[in-house]
């Protein structure tokens, strides 16, 4: 197959303005907490020019202490007299970015809105206060920023009379306005087009998550910016393809002149929304380990190759479904650059006729799954053309540029991701005021404060009712907790001395929570998927399955305004909790088999201290083992499909069947373990085995949508290999409407997990006849799945 091209350098379209990344909504700030030497070595591969991603462009939160998808960002105001600029991580990238590329652009961008913002003097207030700060404590000048919420409301008299006339006042003249960064329609394109005001206040128009446009936008005047898109899922290449088919088609459908991928790095837990997506994987500081994703050498195939105020040349930029090219060119030099992208599962020959481009060869970089940025040998050019044939599924560059590098970590990259315990905190290593390190804020803020239970400091949550955020548009904020551990945690015990004070809103119900095994930190006003404990003010407490009471009773020792402890005991199934060093109560669970340690609140004032994460005891294991569904030691038999990428799934993937007789089987040695899935309404029953046993006959039913559950566990086996199968019914429970089974991951605990099958799958227990084959046995099929 072959694609042909005839690219004239003599006509230029519009002024490229880069490529870049968001950091936003607490995903940067276990970044900042890894070992000083990986953090070095991150920061160069995202943004040293040459070298790794290499990005031209930063956009940053502006912190409103509400969730934008999966954290929070602290508030530099938060009241009308408050102020701390340097809170939260996004102005220290921008530092770090800024260190490492001098012509970098920095943009920003608002999600919530502190409550105090009643009207628009105080919100001027809000953005002037953030631009002056980074200027006066960080230096940095912003070049671009959003004019109003991300993907929310666009008021046009705030952009016009008060926004753009106040930074031309404020000494702000040179920060260019874009708007109306929607995910749903183009409606800016119609209103510069019908106000010459509106249109002189704003450098760009832009949209979120949208590669073409229509002629209203193209036709307006100002550039065009798809200012948020998408970054590639982390389990497969095709998705870092398809980014890069995003970032050629934005341009060569719509038109738009910058391309920006969320988030830039992924250096947070994968049990928040909207995770496992990313270039780097750096959620491990407590060991330093990260992971470089194939993805960051598809951004470099871009970033490295043509820069901010190069020309997009039309007649070479064209967009299809397999086939795809981008080309740009040095109006100053004359130097040029072409990206071809092959995504189909043949080989493909680009042909290409080059008019008023000089070349007498060009340099060539390949990317595939296996092989990343390889410098090929130089393509020759020959009376004006040339031709290069791809490998299925690649991208590759063409370039008469040179100093191209493929930038290599230059210290080690631990190989443990484990966290140790025992993990002690007192608090007393921080400044006022910061965030502890290994947290991550998911509502409320979580800052060092003095007045810690033996007179130092203490952890404290400082956001209150009556100044609770107004939660962004697209996602409500639920009540205050953070998170922190690692996801392989299982048997521990977790404690810390609590101080609650004085409830100072009007009728407002507040409390203490502490939470261990967090498997999903959900969207949504509704709290952590773990066990809980929670002690209200008036002394009442409950002990939680997320939502869920299990157990509920009243203290009659509890005080506010005095220190108290409290610990929450998970041993395989049994789930235990002591308040000031006395067993409060005890229950048996399966619900949640392994995750993070929980801190919480309501949205009143809390102090925490003295925490402390430790093994129950010497004899019980502590960490599991977990393996995506996917794993190729997992056999599967019948007509299994993966559902989607749905970021609610560990790791975007889940398996799913209702036909009777599937099967899913597999071998692991070890003495607990756990099978995770999804139960909804319409999820059925199956029939489960430890080595030829029936062990249980499972219900996945639930009244509503339940990601990441334990769909089985057994524990308390023999320190060996077992043999699990799980066998669909193809029935279900009364209240059902269906027989789905859905499958997410396998946890085991002791031994060394899952091994290779060494078994012939076993048929139905009742000796039916069954057809069904196996699937991802073979990894190409695994691949193959949509």
């Amino acid at each position: 197959m072959s694609t042909s091209a005839t690219i004239d350098g003599s006509v230029l379209g519009r002024k490229f303005e880069g490529i870049g990344g968001v950091t936003s909504n607490g995903m940067t700030k276990l970044l900042r907490e890894y070992p000083a030497d990986q953090r070095n070595d991150i920061l160069n591969l995202l943004f040293t020019p040459k070298y790794g991603a290499s990005f031209h462009q930063l956009k940053v939160e502006i912190g409103s202490d509400a969730n934008g998808t999966c954290g929070t960002e602290p508030s530099h105001m938060r009241s009308e007299t408050d102020f701390d600029i340097t809170r939260g991580v996004g102005l220290w990238l921008a530092t770090e970015a800024k260190a490492r590329n001098q012509n970098i652009i920095m943009d920003a961008i608002r999600w919530g809105t502190p409550s105090w913002i009643t009207d628009n003097a105080k919100k001027y207030l809000y953005y002037r206060n953030f631009l002056q700060g980074a200027k006066d404590e960080f230096n940095l000048d912003f070049d671009f920023l959003s004019s109003d919420e991300n993907e929310g409301d666009f008021n046009r008299n705030w952009v016009v009379n008060v926004l753009r006339p106040g930074l031309n006042s404020d000494g702000f003249p040179n920060v260019k306005l874009t708007g109306a960064d929607s995910t749903t329609d183009w409606n800016i394109a119609s209103m510069v087009n019908s106000d010459s005001a509106l249109k002189a206040a704003l450098y760009a128009i832009n949209a979120h998550y949208k590669q073409d446009s229509p002629d209203a936008a193209k036709n307006c005047g100002l550039p065009i910016f798809d200012s948020e898109d998408v970054v590639a899922y982390r389990h497969k290449f095709s998705s870092a393809l398809d980014m890069a088919h995003k970032i050629i088609r934005s341009y060569a459908s719509g038109r738009m002149v910058q391309y920006v991928m969320h988030p830039i790095i992924e250096a947070i837990y994968d049990n928040v929304p909207y995770t496992y997506k990313g270039i780097i994987e750096s959620a491990h500081p407590w060991t330093g380990h990260y992971k470089i994703e194939p993805a960051l050498w598809v951004v470099a195939q871009f970033t490295q190759f043509f820069e901010p105020g190069w020309y997009y040349i039309n007649s070479g930029c064209h967009t299809a479904s397999e086939h795809s090219y981008l080309t740009l060119k040095n109006s100053s030099t004359g130097d040029f650059s072409i990206v071809l992208l092959n995504r189909s599962a043949t080989e493909e020959t680009f042909n290409l006729t080059l008019n008023n481009l000089q070349a007498s060869s060009l340099h060539a970089w390949q990317t595939t799954e296996t092989s990343q940025f390889m410098n090929l040998a130089d393509v020759q050019v020959n009376s004006g053309s040339a031709s290069v044939t791809l490998p299925p599924y690649s991208i590759c560059t063409l370039t008469t540029t040179t100093g191209q590098s493929k930038g290599q970590p230059v210290h080690s990259i631990p190989e443990s991701t484990s966290f140790s315990l025992p993990y002690q905190e007192d608090f007393e290593s921080y400044s006022i005021g910061k965030q502890p390190k290994y947290t991550v804020d998911q509502s409320g803020a979580y800052e060092i404060a003095p007045g810690g239970k033996n007179g130092g400091n203490c952890l404290k949550q400082v956001i209150k009712y009556s100044n609770k955020p107004i939660d962004w548009e697209r996602r409500a904020t639920p009540s205050p907790y953070t998170i922190l551990g690692g996801q392989e945690l299982k048997n521990y015990k977790v404690s810390f001395d609590f101080l609650m004070e004085t409830i100072t809103d009007t009728d407002y119900e507040g409390y203490v929570l502490l939470g261990a095994r967090c498997n999903f930190a959900p969207t949504g006003n509704v709290p952590a998927e773990c066990y809980n404990i929670r002690i209200f003010h008036d002394g009442r407490w409950q002990l939680r399955s997320a939502a869920l009471v299990l157990q509920s009773g009243i203290l009659s020792s509890f005080a506010l305004n005095t220190w108290h402890n409290l610990q929450l005991s998970c041993r395989d199934n049994v789930i235990q909790v002591y308040y000031d060093n006395q067993l409060l109560t005890e229950t048996t669970d399966t619900e949640y088999p392994s995750g993070h340690v929980v801190i919480g609140s309501g949205y009143n004032i809390v102090r925490y201290d003295n925490l402390l994460i430790e093994q129950i005891d010497s004899s019980t294991p502590i960490e599991c083992k977990r393996f995506k569904e996917l794993d190729e030691r997992i056999e599967y038999i019948g007509s299994w499909a993966e559902s989607g990428s749905n970021a609610k799934n560990y790791h975007r993937t889940l398996l799913t069947t209702s036909i009777r007789g599937d099967e899913m089987d597999f071998t692991f040695n070890g003495t607990s373990v756990s099978i995770l899935g999804m139960k909804d309404i319409d999820c059925g029953l199956a029939d489960v085995y430890i080595d030829g046993s029936l062990i249980e006959t499972i219900d996945t039913y639930a009244d509503s949508t339940k990601y990441r559950k334990s769909l089985f566990s057994a524990y308390g086996l023999t320190a060996a290999d077992h043999y699990v199968r799980l066998v669909v019914k193809g029935s279900h429970s009364t209240d059902s409407t269906g027989n789905a089974i859905n499958i997410d991951a396998v946890e085991t605990i002791g031994g060394t997990g899952l091994i290779d099958p060494v078994h012939t799958p076993i048929r139905l227990a009742t000796g039916e006849s069954y057809t069904g084959t196996t699937r991802f046995k073979d990894i190409s099929i695994r691949k193959g799945i949509s």
